[in-house]
């Protein structure tokens, strides 16, 4: 009898078939990891298993100098799988189709800002963002999400990083030698963003939601973050949002009340180009740069970011806060 394993192994029934295969035909002995093995801990044991094989089949295509690939990782997520007669069958489908690049950047945007609104106090270096920001999203990815580049990095891995990019160069991220190279933190303008993501209705169950892909013409950000001033109509509004974000108890705002009621002026200007369709996208970009400057010399500068920082609430409370 056949038993069918779908190319992402998603039914669980069918993943087993191939688990027991594995764990019956390769054997490890001596690793420390297995010394502390219990009945109930016999997935690691799996684990370690399936690690192995992997760097095995690794070390084999460098010996056997196979740089070519003699199927398109594409192609593999559309075979069938199954184990018959203790033995892996790969088949291809009688038709190859598309099966797309897995989640694209553009929609990795709104909850990368939420991920550093929540975790602003930290100040992870890069690395460490990327890993813990794709365990937030991991369910929501597929396995196209995790193909590894030819420089051996995984696509979601270098799509968050696009991400990034994108954001630092619309004024979302600052970008300073700290900030560009070794960590990611949020600028005025992505706080304000960040929070009106945080706070709309369809992140309230979810808020690492990956919202369908809309192809916008001549748009690389995403209507989300374009739209999130929308409801700010006046000062105390624009305030009202950023202390949303913060403690009773923060001065941030008096201290700094006239870089911030000049701050109101430029940023209506930043977004207004920044929704404009009439622009080009380099066009838009170079404006976002050159409100960056306008708001640090007005007094938008390291100071106020460190006194807001300290002010803002931890996880928790914004997660509570903002329902």
């Amino acid at each position: 009898m056949v038993s069918e394993i779908n190319s992402s192994l998603e039914m669980i029934e069918n993943r087993q078939a191939l688990e027991l295969l594995i764990d019956r035909f390769l054997q490890v002995e001596g690793f420390a990891s297995q010394e502390t093995l219990t009945a109930s801990s016999q997935s690691a044991d799996l684990d370690l298993k399936i690690a192995l094989l992997s760097f095995l089949l690794e070390e084999l295509r460098y010996e056997r100098d196979q740089d070519g690939e003699s199927v398109t990782f594409e192609e593999y997520v559309r075979c069938r799988v199954a184990t018959s007669h203790g033995a892996i069958v790969i088949s291809p489908p009688e038709e190859f189709e598309s099966v797309g690049s897995g989640t694209a950047p553009i929609q990795l945007q709104s909850p990368l800002l939420i991920f550093l609104l929540l975790h602003h106090r930290e100040r992870y270096p890069v690395l460490d963002i990327i890993q813990q920001f794709i365990e937030k999203i991991r369910p929501q990815l597929t396995f196209l999400d995790f193909k590894k580049t030819r420089t051996g990095v995984t696509r979601c891995f270098t799509n968050t990083r696009f991400a990034a990019h994108v954001l630092r160069d619309y004024g979302l991220l600052k970008f300073t030698y700290r900030e560009a190279y070794k960590t990611w933190e949020l600028s005025l303008m992505g706080f304000l963003v960040a929070s009106a993501i945080l706070k709309s209705p369809s992140r309230q169950a979810n808020p690492w939601t990956i919202s369908p892909l809309h192809k916008e013409a001549n748009f690389d950000l995403v209507r989300e973050i374009r739209s999130a001033y929308d409801q700010i109509a006046d000062y105390e509004a624009f305030v009202g949002r950023l202390a949303s974000l913060c403690q009773s108890n923060a001065r941030v705002f008096q201290t700094f009340e006239p870089a911030l009621r000049k701050a109101y002026v430029i940023l209506g200007d930043y977004w207004a180009t920044l929704k404009n369709s009439s622009l080009t996208q380099k066009a838009r970009k170079d404006a976002s740069r050159e409100s960056i400057k306008r708001l640090e010399q007005e007094g938008i500068n390291d100071k106020f970011y460190e006194e807001l920082s300290s002010c803002i609430k931890n996880s928790d409370e914004l997660g509570k806060s903002q329902k």
